[in-house]
């Protein structure tokens, strides 16, 4: 087999075993992670207003992105290669909702360090209406700031991509550059302040201060719950820096070759690298959260397993009604 033919099954297995499982752990992960964090010990929690509207965004990724992989891969044909309107309107939607997903880790980074600070203003904007009035903001922002995607996206000829061409191409590189990093940066540097800002807060738990012979114990409180979410922020943090870095350096480098002239190996190359950078790595992170606060959070694998008991629970009660229920009317 050549290169290019072992590139394409390679592409073949990856989107219809990996991506297929993966969608299916997605849906089920996002949807546990509603439940988790719509209860009600959680909704008065900030942090758990964004880890609701991640797994929104994130569960939209899955069945606008993922779903028509695999029924392009199963059925040969993706229609967003022959329709203008499908390609632009799937480019946008994916893009808008990816961005709105990485807009709710970066603010939860930001909640976060607000939660650990010493300034009381700042404080201040660790509040839910805060936390919902900016999810708004970050949404409508989104809808917006995309809108050309709708305009210059479209089916490029002779290779037959949905995509951008020309100048074009070159924009739109260092856009998809710059928006990707800016959330990155700033998940960065507010996941850094708010673990200074805490480890901050640990130091200062017992000050001493004298006055007048007496010993003031002063405290600044930080609830367990909330460490733990920030455990969680800071793992998903990762996740995303490194599922995420490859698009804007494969942005940025076709941009640079765009007038140079490639052979049919290399093509092949960069099209698979484009399929890693642009949809296989992007959508794993979309699906692989709920696992990952898994992996991160003890008290979140408790509460997992509280709500699986307390489910199997009321079934099993359910269960024992209805035999009761039958065997009444089997007396009568």
């Amino acid at each position: 087999m050549t290169l290019i033919e072992n590139l394409d099954l390679a592409q073949i297995i990856l989107t219809r075993c990996v991506l297929a499982i993966c969608m299916l752990l997605g849906i089920i992960g996002s949807l546990f992670n509603l439940i988790v964090f719509c209860q009600k010990k959680f909704r008065s929690n900030s942090c758990s207003v964004y880890f609701i509207a991640t797994s929104i965004f994130n569960l939209l990724v899955i069945l606008c992105g993922i779903i028509p992989e695999l029924l392009a891969s199963y059925r040969n044909y993706d229609i967003a290669l022959y329709s203008s309107t499908f390609c632009k309107t799937k480019s946008y939607i994916i893009h808008a909702f990816l961005m709105m997903s990485r807009s709710s880790v970066a603010l939860v980074c930001i909640d976060r360090f607000a939660l650990c600070s010493r300034n009381a203003y700042i404080r201040r904007l660790n509040q839910r209406h805060i936390t919902i009035l900016s999810m708004i903001i970050a949404c409508i922002l989104w809808l917006i700031v995309p809108i050309h995607v709708l305009v210059y996206v479209d089916i490029q000829m002779p290779k037959r991509r949905c995509g951008a061409s020309g100048t074009y191409l070159i924009i739109y590189s260092i856009y998809a550059a710059i928006v990707t990093l800016i959330p990155l940066v700033i998940m960065a540097i507010y996941s850094f302040l708010a673990v200074k800002n805490l480890r901050l807060t640990f130091a200062r738990i017992h000050v001493t201060t004298i006055n007048t012979n007496e010993t003031i114990n002063r405290s600044i409180r930080v609830q367990k719950r909330d460490i733990q979410l920030m455990t969680i922020v800071i793992s998903e943090v990762v996740v995303y820096s490194i599922s995420t870095v490859f698009y804007p350096i494969y942005s940025i480098y076709l941009a640079i070759t765009l007038d140079i002239s490639k052979t049919p190996n290399r093509l092949a190359i960069e099209g698979f690298i484009r399929y890693l950078a642009l949809g296989f790595f992007i959508f794993i992170n979309s699906c692989s959260i709920f696992y990952i606060q898994l992996l991160a959070s003890k008290p979140f694998r408790q509460e997992c397993k509280l709500l699986i008991l307390r489910f199997l629970k009321r079934d099993q009660n359910h269960r024992i009604l209805k035999t009761t229920l039958a065997a009444l009317n089997a007396r009568k």
